[in-house]
Order: structure tokens, then sequence, then C-alpha cells
């Protein structure tokens, strides 16, 4: 499935070496060779003036640009030329060196040739081919435009959406607004009324489902960490809100709880309403995650935080590590511990259990107390302690933060993480008053219970107030007197109470609805933002092979991707070249090793191989 990056096929040795001279630089003398073999008998001045309609300058005098016909062998006769019908041309015409003076985001090229030579869109088109043939035989009488969609409609369109955010294009409509290069990089342009089209005929056919197993890598790992992503959503349509703020106040929106093994490849994704709790699903979701990826061993945040749920992973032989609340212990005085290692820096770390034994807890416990600063505890559920070495549990930890919150950041910047996509919404019972009602049938029933015991306090204390009468008691009957009162005024109280709880289960009215995000599209454009991210890592991984200065990603993506450029195709190589204009020398010298090692990796287009080149490097 190669990409649409070229249109001609040169001829062997047509064209002559393309060097930069003093005057004129490589790009400009392949763009006056490539307009003289299209008309050879174009005058000098014409083959001037021709070069500067492409929006190329170049300072030279016809007296100069001659040597160069006369070096080529392309200089034409004296006199006037003739009418074109009449002329018989020495040369055939034809495309000896195709040349793209200006091409924006060239580092995104250069990363779709790796990805055309990893073939990393064949199994993504594969399996989408095959929920498409699903789709048809479930669906006899259904006909929309995805259904005849050839391999190769296929895998541009799906290139358009996975190259978008890369160059710059969050939401869909931004095909119609930005510039962009899908011209260059795929051979074809797309408009927003397309690619929507496409998406939603994605979404009929269930594409989410069966994108997701094209995350999973052949080696997933040993352990997979998960966390939650919340985006904020407005709408004028009253919808569950959650733990998700915008300007003060509380939004609703949708989270998806996505999961990364310990390489920082993503493996899984799945939203849900943000008033829904992560704890309430996430046992459901590390069981569809460990089937997914083989994977059994989870790496979570406080948020499941509870030894219910330890007990629930352990149940399910799933393994969990994470980290106990600072109100839930005092220090190392809580546990009953031995010391397993002493780092340099004076931290010791102890492992062992709780000091009072919790038979309904099965989570042990590895707590670090540095020298100076604040105690951690983690704790993990057998299967974790089977596996890791408890003087692991610490690091492995920690890396949750490198693997996933970085990393959100990163999609975020570059992968439209958070933009929403699709305005379907699902309505429903409203599932905020449902709670209130239960919370308040319970304060009711408490209440009722309690003006019950208060009522019949106060009969048995008129019934003494009325003995020590009928005897005439004294001192006796004073103090049953004022104990009437507090009961009585106990009692007013509870009925007091009880009318409030009453007149709130009233204002709370009959059931309402409120509306959940139809989360298909969404859903489909994050495993889009999950595949890039995962691409990206591959990539920066062989190019970290390649050179000795360890560069971030955000680095290459403002450095290599977003840089203009030119690109020249000759008969035996492609050869870009990276416009420097702006760059610090640092920057130039470490652009310099990028593109090196980007020409060690081996990349070809059609079989000719790719040469990258700076533009403008000073001595």
């Amino acid at each position: 499935m190669p990409l649409a990056l070229s249109q001609h096929t040169l001829a062997e040795g047509a064209s002559p070496p393309f060097e930069a001279g003093r005057k004129l630089g490589a790009v400009a003398i392949a763009l006056v060779w490539q307009v003289l073999h299209e008309d050879p008998k174009c005058p000098s001045r014409v083959v001037l003036d021709k070069v500067a309609q492409r929006q190329v300058a170049i300072a030279v005098s016809v007296r100069h640009l001659n040597r160069l016909r006369v070096k080529w062998k392309l200089n034409r006769s004296k006199g006037r030329p003739g009418h074109r019908a009449f002329l018989s041309p020495s040369y055939t015409v034809g495309a000896v060196v195709q040349v793209t003076p200006h091409l924006s985001y060239i580092g995104v090229h250069l990363f779709a040739h790796w990805l055309d030579q990893q073939e990393s869109f064949t199994p993504v088109v594969a399996r989408l081919t095959q929920a498409i043939e699903a789709y048809k035989h479930t669906h006899p009488d259904d006909d929309f435009a995805l259904l005849h969609h050839r391999e190769q409609t296929l895998l541009r369109r799906l290139q358009a959406l996975f190259f978008a955010p890369l160059l710059g294009i969050e939401q869909l409509t931004g095909f119609d607004t930005h510039e962009h290069p899908l011209q260059t990089l795929l051979g074809c342009g797309y408009h927003s009324t397309t690619l929507t089209q496409f998406l939603g005929q994605l979404e009929r056919i269930d594409a989410a489902a069966a994108l997701m197993p094209a995350l999973v890598p052949d080696t997933a790992g040993q352990i997979t960490y998960v966390d939650g992503h919340m985006i904020a959503y407005w709408s004028r349509v009253p919808m569950h809100k959650g733990k998700i703020t915008m300007l003060g106040r509380i939004m609703a929106g949708s989270q998806a709880i996505i999961a990364h093994n310990e390489g920082g490849q993503a493996l899984f994704v799945r939203y849900q309403p943000p008033d829904v709790h992560m704890s309430q699903v996430i046992v459901d979701y590390c069981q569809q995650v460990a089937l997914a990826s083989g994977v059994s061993l989870f790496v979570i945040d406080r948020a499941v935080n509870a030894v219910a749920l330890a007990g629930a992973f352990n149940a399910q032989g799933l393994g969990l590590l994470c980290m106990l609340d600072d109100n839930e212990y005092d220090g190392r005085e809580s546990f009953e511990v031995t010391e397993v290692d002493s780092l340099a820096d004076g931290t010791k770390v102890y492992s062992g259990q709780w000091k009072v034994p919790r038979p309904d807890d099965p989570r042990h416990v590895v707590i670090v107390e540095p020298a100076a600063g604040k105690t951690l505890v983690y704790w993990g559920t057998p299967q974790i302690k089977a596996t890791v070495e408890t003087t692991q549990w610490p690091q492995v930890y920690r890396a949750r933060n490198e693997i996933q919150e970085h990393s959100f950041k990163r999609m975020i910047d570059h992968g439209a993480l958070k933009t929403n996509y699709g305005r379907k919404k699902i309505v429903g019972p409203d599932r905020h008053q449902q709670r209130a009602r239960d919370k308040l049938d319970q304060s009711l029933a408490a209440a009722h219970g309690r003006l019950n015991k208060k009522a019949e306090a106060f009969k048995v204390q008129q019934a003494k107030v009325a003995e020590s009468t009928s005897k005439g008691h004294g001192k006796r009957l004073e103090q049953r007197q004022r104990a009437l009162g507090v009961v009585e005024q106990d009692l007013k109280d509870a009925q007091h109470t009880h009318a409030q709880l009453t007149e709130q289960a009233v204002a709370i009215g009959p059931p309402r609805e409120r509306a959940d995000r139809d989360f298909r599209k969404q859903t489909i454009m994050t495993v889009r933002t999950l595949l890039l991210e995962n691409a990206l890592m591959a990539f920066m991984g062989v190019l970290y092979g390649l050179i000795q200065t360890k560069v971030s990603l955000d680095c290459i993506l403002r450095l290599l991707f977003e840089r203009s450029g030119s690109r020249m195709e000759t008969a035996s190589q492609v050869v870009y070249w990276v416009n420097t204009t702006g760059l610090s020398l640092p920057y130039r010298r470490l652009l310099r090793e990028v593109v090196d090692g980007l020409c060690a990796m081996g990349l070809r287009d059609q079989g000719k191989p790719i040469h990258v080149r700076l533009k403008d490097m000073p001595p």
C-alpha cells in the first residue's frame, strides 16, 4: 500500500547530478532542468519567468542560464522561436525530474514513508475490510458508500484522519480552512464533508471494535497501566455531569479509560459517562484488557484504593498495584514489616502486613521511608507479590507518571485527544435524580424510625408525669416534667427533620430524563489517536538508536515534522530538503544529527532511496 507521493517514473540516467552551486541551489537547478525538458526550445527569459511563477526566486542572469543550457546540451538554435506546431524538438518531452519547491510538514512526509515501509496500515485496513464484510452479511438490505470502497480509497481516507493532528487539524472542519499537504502526502485532498461522511459510516459498522485489536503489539509486556482522561462537553440539553470543571462550573462530557503497557504503547480504550466513578467499572474493564492483551497485572492510581476492589481483583485472578491514602495509616507503626532494601540516599524500603490482622484484606504493603520527607505506602494483591519483586514496587508505580500522565499531555498537544467528535446523544433516566432520591429515601427511613422512637419515648414520659401527679410527688414530679420537656423538644426536632426531608423528596418531582453522549465516533477517533501515538513512539525508538543526542518527541515534532522544505525526484533517488530558517545554531546542529539518522533509516519511495538534507546551512 504505497503512499501516493509521486506520479512520474523517471528514465535512468536522464538527469544530471543536482548539486548546489554558488548562485543556484539544488532545488532551483532541478526546477530549471524540469522546465527546459517540458519545453526545450523555450527562451531563457521565459524559463526564468516560469520558474518565478512556481514561487522559486533565482537571482541569475540570462547569460548564466545560457551557460547551464550549453552544459546540459539544452540550448536552442539562434533566431526567434518558431510556432510550436512546426518545431521538431530534438529531445523527448517528459518529466525527467519532478520538483516540489514548496512542501509543508516535510517531517510528516518522511514519517509516512517509514510507516509505508513498516506496512503499518495493512492490519488496520484488513480489520476494517472484515468489519465491512461482516456488516454486509448481517445487514444485506443496507447500502452506503463505505460498503463499496476500494482498498486504496479506504486506505487514503484512513490516512487523512490519521495524519490530521500532525497537520494541525483537530476538528474535521479544519480540512476546509487549514492549508495542508494532503495532495502531496496522499495524492489527493479531502474536505470535511467527505471525511465526516466517512466517519459516520465507520460508526455504523462499529469500526472501534474492529480497530481495537490493532493497538495490541505482538508482545504486550507484563504490566498494564490504567488511567482515566476526562473531556468537557458543552450542551444546552440536560446531561449527566461529573468531576469535569471548566470556568468554575461542573461540566458534562466523557471519561476515557485508557490502558498502556510498560513500554508506553496504548492497548485499549473505553468511554463512559463522567458521573460513573471508575471504581464501578474498573474490574470489568481490566477483564476486557486481560482478555485482549493476555496481561493480568495492573497499576492504577488511588482512584481504586479500596479493600473491596482488592478483593474483587484477587477473586478474578487479576493483580493490582496501588497506594494507600495518607489517612489510612499512622506511619510505619501501623504495620508489621521487615526491611528489604536500603538506598544510597538513606531511604528505607520495608515489606509486610498490617500489624492488626485483617482477614478480609488480601493486600500486601511496601513502605518507602525516606531519610527526610513523606512516607509512602504501596499495596498489591497476591498476584502482584508473586510476580513482581517487592523492592521494585515503588519504581513500577512511579513509572505511571511518564507512561500515562505525560502521554496524555502529548496526545492533547499533537493527537487531538481532547477534541469532541460526534453530537449524538442517548436520552435515559436521570441518574443524578435517582441517586438523590435514593439518598433521601434512606434518610427518610432513618428519620421515620427516629420519629417513632421519640414519639414512643414522649408517651412513656407523659405516663410517668401523670403517675407522679396522681401520687402527689414533689421533687420526682419536677424531675419527670423537666425530662418530659427534653423529650418533647427531641420529638419536635425529629418531626421538623422528617418534614424537611419529606419536602425535599416532593421537590425532587417526578422522574426526569438526562442525556449521555453516543461514544461511537469519539471512540473511533481516540483509537486513531492511540494508533498515531504508538506509531510515533515506534518511530522515535528507531531514531534513538541512530543518533547520539536524546531528544523528546515534542522537540522532533516542532523541529522536523512542522517544518517546510522541498522535494526533488531524480532517476535514481528522492531528496528532501528541510528548511532551517529561524533555527539557532544549536538547533541546526541537532537537526543535522536527526537528518543523518533519517538517512541511516534506509527510507525508500517506490524503490528509490530517500536522502534528507538541510537547506541553507551556515558554514
